[in-house]
This record gives C-alpha cells, sequence and structure tokens, in this order.
C-alpha cells in the first residue's frame, strides 16, 4: 500500500456544468523536497454523464472537440479550478494549472477569461503555475508569445511531460521556463534499468536544467523506488500517487506524506554516505601510491620507471605529466587497453601532444599547489571507459601537474575527494 491509500477526502466541491456532463475539480499535491512540505497542487478535470457515470478526462474533450467546443470546456475547467483552489487554500500555495494546446495555439488566452477568474476569485497571479505541453506546439512564435503573456500577467510558465515524445531539448534555452515537468518515463526507465546509462545521465540531465535556471518537478511517482531515484537525480518537486492521490478536499499538511519524505530523505542520506565511505576507502589505495609517485617525481626520479607501481593497479588507465599551460609532456598506458571501449577508440587513444587545460582537474591542482585533487567521473576523451583524475600540480619556477586515470567501478559513483 502507497502512503497515500490510507485517507481519500471527500469534499463537496463547486460542480459547473458542460454540455452532457458535470464538472468538478480535484487537486494532487505537489511536494518539495527540501522543504518536505506540500508547496502547490495540480488541477485536474472529473466529469460524470447524465447517468453519474465517470467520463475519463480523454472521453470528455473528446467530446468537445467534436463539436468544436475544445476552448470552451478548457475555460470552463480553468475558471471552476481557480474557484474550487481559492475556497481551500487561503495559505499561500501554488495552483498548477494545465491549458489545452489549442488555447495557445488559437490565442484564446487572449479573451482575459482566466486574469477576470483570478480577480474574482483574489488569487494573486504569482500563484498561478501555467503548465504547457511544448511538444504539442510546433509553431515557436505562438508559444513564446503564450509564455511572455502569462509572464506579464504575473503568473510562473511550466514545460509539462519534459522527455516524452519529441521533446525539444533547446526550447529550454530559448523558454527559460520556471519550472520542468520531468515525464514519468524517465524515472521508470531509470528504475527499470538498474545498471542502465539512464540512471546515471539523470542527475547531469537535471544539473543542466538548473543551470538553465528552472526549477525541476519529477510527476508520476508510484514506488519508493522512482522516489529514491528522484531524490538522487536532485530534482526540487515531486508528485505521484505515492505521495497523494488527487482528491477535491485540500490537505495542506498532510503528516503522512510529510513523515514519508523525511524517511525517504534520511534513507537517501544514509545510503549516500556509505557509499562515498566505501568509494574513499577504494580508491585510498590508488590515491596513497599516487602521492607517493608524484612526490617521487618532483624530488627528481625518474618518471618512467617511478610510475610502474601506480600503472600496475588493476584499475590505473594511464598517468601523464602536463606543463603549465596544461599540455602534455609525457604519458604511460596502463591496464587501459582493458577497456571497452578503447577498441573502438584508437584515433584518439594516443594522446601525444595534447592539452587539458580545459579540465577542471587541471585547473583545481594548479589554484592548490602540492594537494592532490580528485575530479568527478566522466567519459575521458582518451578513449577509456568512465574515469575519474587523480591530479597534483608541484614545481616553482616551471609548474608541472601530474595526473592519473582510474576506471570509476560500473555501478557506483565515486565519491569526489578534496
Amino acid at each position: 500500500m502507497t502512503i497515500a491509500e490510507s485517507t481519500r477526502p471527500v469534499h463537496a466541491s463547486i460542480r459547473a456544468p458542460f454540455a452532457d456532463y458535470a464538472l468538478h475539480s480535484v487537486f494532487q499535491p505537489v511536494f518539495s523536497l527540501s522543504h518536505r512540505r506540500t508547496v502547490g497542487f495540480e488541477a485536474l478535470i472529473r466529469a460524470t454523464d447524465a447517468a453519474d457515470t465517470p467520463v475519463s478526462p480523454l472521453e470528455l474533450f473528446a467530446a468537445a472537440d467534436s463539436h468544436q467546443r475544445v476552448l470552451e470546456l478548457d475555460q470552463t475547467c480553468q475558471a471552476l479550478h481557480v474557484r474550487n483552489f481559492t475556497m481551500q487554500t487561503p495559505e499561500r500555495r501554488w495552483l498548477f494549472l494545465n491549458l489545452d494546446p489549442n488555447t495557445i495555439t488559437q490565442r484564446s488566452y487572449r479573451k482575459g477569461l482566466l486574469a477576470d477568474a483570478l480577480a474574482e476569485a483574489a488569487l494573486e497571479p504569482h500563484l498561478l503555475v501555467i503548465e504547457i505541453l511544448e511538444s504539442s506546439i510546433c509553431d515557436e512564435s505562438l508559444l513564446m508569445e503564450a509564455v511572455t503573456y502569462f509572464r506579464d500577467m504575473g503568473a510562473l510558465v511550466a514545460l509539462d511531460d519534459f522527455g516524452a515524445g519529441h521533446s525539444n531539448f533547446d526550447r529550454i534555452w530559448r523558454v527559460a521556463p520556471d519550472i520542468i515537468k520531468l515525464d514519468r518515463s524517465l524515472i521508470v526507465e531509470a528504475e527499470q534499468h538498474r545498471t542502465g546509462h539512464l540512471r546515471q545521465v539523470l542527475p547531469n540531465l537535471v544539473a543542466l536544467m538548473h543551470e538553465a535556471g528552472s526549477l525541476v518537478l519529477a510527476e508520476g511517482i508510484e514506488t519508493e523506488a522512482q522516489a529514491l531515484l528522484a531524490i538522487n537525480a536532485d530534482v526540487d518537486f515531486v508528485q505521484g500517487f505515492y505521495f497523494g492521490y488527487p482528491v477535491e478536499t485540500i490537505d495542506r499538511h498532510p503528516k503522512q506524506a510529510t513523515r514519508c519524505l523525511e524517511s525517504l530523505t534520511t534513507r537517501f542520506a544514509e545510503a549516500a554516505l556509505a557509499d562515498d565511505n566505501a568509494s574513499r576507502r577504494e580508491l585510498a589505495p590508488y590515491v596513497d601510491v599516487f602521492r607517493a609517485v608524484a612526490d617521487a617525481i618532483e624530488n627528481g626520479a625518474p618518471i618512467q620507471q617511478t610510475c610502474e607501481s601506480l600503472l600496475k593497479l588493476p584499475r590505473t588507465a594511464r598517468c601523464y605529466l602536463l606543463n603549465e599551460w596544461g599540455e602534455e609532456v609525457v604519458h604511460f598506458r596502463g591496464n587501459e587497453a582493458a577497456a571497452t571501449r578503447v577498441r573502438q577508440t584508437g584515433p584518439i587513444s594516443d594522446t601525444s601532444g595534447g592539452t587539458w587545460f580545459r579540465r577542471k582537474y587541471f585547473r583545481a591542482a594548479m589554484s592548490d599547489p602540492r594537494r592532490h585533487k580528485i575530479s568527478r567521473p566522466y567519459q575521458s576523451s582518451a578513449g577509456t571507459d568512465m574515469c575519474i583524475t587523480l591530479s597534483i600540480a608541484f614545481g616553482n619556477a616551471s609548474p608541472r601537474v601530474f595526473c592519473c586515470d582510474i576506471h570509476c567501478p560500473a555501478r557506483r559513483t565515486l565519491a569526489r575527494i578534496d
């Protein structure tokens, strides 16, 4: 049983008629992982027919489309959601409001009906998050026009279902959404392929979105494993059946969900610390030998013979010495030939004459001489599999940086040790 299954309050909210249907609002909570509480609610439409039989939203909009009344239905839903939300939510929470793509492409939002509904309900526009399904809008000028309109109104803008279908990644830079909602398929795919690349890439994808100035929400979380993946990816917000079902009565302080978030973050912290400690222990022998070899090289020992003890370690890919401009002076290959990718990357495996000034591990070493640095895991452009790099700078008149690439374990992200 998920945490959302224990309580499902029923509340008689305001209904709205549309054709032969009766419409009402339900709200699904959105939680902040940092605050460990609700920060908003997504409004969803529910309908019953003349016989009081539930009708799915897809069926409802299909019926409206067949009578060319989709825009009218969308506007009815918006006004209904705003009214039901403000009746229950005096505290400051976001209202996430979906807009049908036709509302964007036909510019019907410019009629100002939503603005009128906000004013009538006394809901401040900055508490409104407009969700736009960008993949359904081909004409980018129409998309940007709508984004500008809602921002001028004072609302936030969210791109919905990112990662599903043909999401256009470069639109993130141009639209600069306040929030990006990751489609649940990304989390599900990462959950199903425990050793797959997506599990490793997802945190980097979220980091890229953060660098673009957007907050990130993972939607459709249904299991504890998916929740932990979302935490590991460093998303800001979560929603889904695991945390809370869509309900008519808004619970601004769901105790069970709050306790669950506290438990999840504690579990993640414990696991991350255990993983960091295991990684440190695993890396310690390499660090010890690396520092001894670097000291010997600085004191004038022959570099090739001195590196042998480091090159013999099972995960050492290569050792190399760089000048003060990051240019490679000499390199020695270790167990790099055993890497799975190096056999297909022959043209780049010889790094003679290469320059690595752009690498952070080089600049970090140069800025803090005689203290070893350890990079984050990355894909080596020398043809090695995922690796981390140890680096240390020494020498005064003619600085040098000694480096060692080490293969990463297949299923662990090594800790960064500075």
